[in-house]
């Protein structure tokens, strides 16, 4: 069975399968690190570790430019439009026609990430100025948001039209930061006025195309806003440093049952901590999810440099163990 098989019998609940052995992301300064002590020859960590592969459509989504533009006024939604404009020529790279051959050949899984601008950056918000400014403006001129959602949200659908008209990636990965370690930024309320009918309508646009995953990548204390989310027909989460903010994966699956995929989720600082932590963590943690089904494991945040060698090996060494012991 390819990993692309693995997978989506996996995120369908269809068989017991093991997962795909996938991670987060490596920065470039842990790869560095990790050379310059003699640990990580030349090949990328991926390769080192033995993951499988996996591809994200190159497709560019974002705006053209990452000036600060905090929506104030209605002349400044000519600026907004003209910053998410889908009849851009840059929006596939040139090899576009040449990867597609691979993908519709691929036994690999295949993710796509269009909402890859959270509502906050959608609106402009880039720091403390900006954030205080969107908020006010939120409250005092709604109009102005829910006119900059709704050209979003059509220039969304009319990209993922496009780029699906081509290849039917295997699962969606949405993006939404707009929470700390103590709670969204903005309550449900808000939320459910300003976002949630144009997240619904970009659910219901891959559906339509035959993209039945749809996780949302978030971080911080959102469980307030998982029901909304899965209302709108997202059926997954990978939630960064969920640990942090007294959010875990067991927890989540208690409450939202098989209704709710879950992407990584492993507490980076267990890993941090060494060998008996690890071995908590995939004991208490991991298994039992692995066994539930619908859990693909690995870290919740970036692997950063300050993350030892020798833990992180013992680690790989000891979920692949344990996979083996499971699935065979």
């Amino acid at each position: 069975m390819s990993t692309r098989e693995r997978l989506l019998e996996l995120l369908r609940f269809s068989g017991r399968v093991p997962p795909p052995r996938y991670e987060s992301e490596f920065s470039d300064e842990v790869i560095q690190a990790w050379r310059s002590q003699g640990v990580l020859d030349e090949r990328t960590p991926e390769a080192f570790f033995g993951l499988d592969t996996h591809e994200s459509l190159p497709v560019e989504f974002g705006r053209r430019s990452k000036e600060k533009l905090v929506v104030q006024s209605e002349a400044d939604l000519p600026a907004f439009r003209r910053r998410y404009d889908p009849s851009r020529t840059d929006i596939l790279p040139a090899d576009w026609n040449t990867r597609l051959e691979a993908w519709h050949r691929r036994d690999f899984p295949l993710a796509f990430d269009p909402w890859n601008d959270g509502f906050f950056q959608i609106i402009g918000i880039r720091d403390g100025a900006t954030l205080s400014l969107a908020l006010s403006l939120l409250c005092e001129q709604p109009a102005l948001a829910e006119a900059q959602m709704e050209h979003y949200t059509s220039y969304l659908e009319t990209l993922i039209d496009r780029v699906v008209a081509d290849v039917v990636p295997d699962y969606a990965l949405l993006y939404e930061p707009i929470a700390s370690n103590h709670g969204a930024v903005i309550s449900p309320e808000m939320y459910r006025r300003f976002v949630w009918r144009p997240l619904r309508r970009i659910v219901d646009r891959l559906e339509r195309h035959g993209v039945a995953f749809r996780f949302m990548w978030t971080a911080g204390r959102v469980t307030p806003l998982i029901p909304l989310w899965m209302d709108a027909g997202i059926n997954g989460i990978a939630l960064n440093r969920g640990a942090e903010c007294g959010i875990g994966y067991a927890r989540l699956r208690t409450e939202f049952g098989s209704s709710l995929r879950l992407l990584g989720g492993i507490d980076w600082r267990s890993v941090m901590e060494g060998p008996h932590s690890i071995d908590a963590i995939l004991e208490r943690d991991v298994h039992p999810l692995l066994e539930q089904g619908g859990y693909i494991p690995h870290l919740d945040d970036t692997i950063r440099s300050y993350m030892p060698f020798d833990h992180f090996r013992y680690y790989q060494e000891r979920l692949d163990h344990m996979l083996q012991q499971m699935f065979g």
